[in-house]
């Protein structure tokens, strides 16, 4: 027979795993409870930021384009009604442009809808090429040659600059113009950056 001591061993042993296995099924509700606890009480996180308004961009193009152009102010009085009258005309090609496939299965077109198609299409880029070669009569009676051709270098860093906001969502919008190097320094503009081409 076991000594009273050796008994209480024994019995120890033979408890330890039921002990152990509800101590375990104790735990897990306890560690559900502290989580929940802790994910309630972490913050939110951040709502995005707005998309910027047409207005926005605007006033950003503005501000980017005379400041990469350096128009001084008689130069900006005399180029942005011009500059704002040709983008009303392109706009407008852009509209039609858009318009033509809007809601038009591809697959389900005729040959002939699809030759009216890629005509119209081509037509439309005529129509820009043919405004763009307008206005850049105009521009030359208001800037100088070399900011003319700079241009089109400030626009598409412009563009560039928007889309980078819009991947990143995180600043409110291209950076301020003071933050770009003018299109005139060293007589040469910004070498375009591989990674945005």
């Amino acid at each position: 027979m076991y000594e009273p001591h050796q008994l209480q061993q024994q019995q120890l042993i033979q408890q330890a795993p039921k002990t152990n296995a509800m101590k375990h099924y104790l735990m897990l509700p306890l560690l559900l409870v502290i989580c929940k606890i802790a994910i309630a009480q972490s913050p939110p996180p951040p709502p995005p930021p707005p998309p910027m308004d047409d207005d926005k961009i605007e006033a950003l193009r503005v501000a980017f384009l005379t400041k990469y152009l350096d128009l001084s102010t008689e130069e900006a009085q005399k180029f942005w009604p011009v500059y704002n009258a040709m983008q009303k005309e392109i706009d407008a090609v852009r509209t039609s442009e858009s318009d033509l496939r809007k809601g038009k299965d591809v697959d389900a077109m005729t040959d002939e809808e699809l030759n009216k198609m890629i005509n119209q299409h081509f037509d439309n880029e005529q129509k820009l090429l043919d405004i763009k070669k307008k206005y850049l009569e105009e521009f030359k009676k208001i800037l100088s040659l070399k900011k003319v051709a700079l241009l089109a270098d400030a626009e598409n860093e412009f563009k560039r600059e928007v889309m980078k906001h819009a991947r990143d969502k995180k600043g409110q919008g291209p950076p301020p113009p003071d933050d770009k190097p003018s299109g005139k320094s060293g007589g040469q503009p910004p070498a375009p950056d591989p990674s945005h081409e």
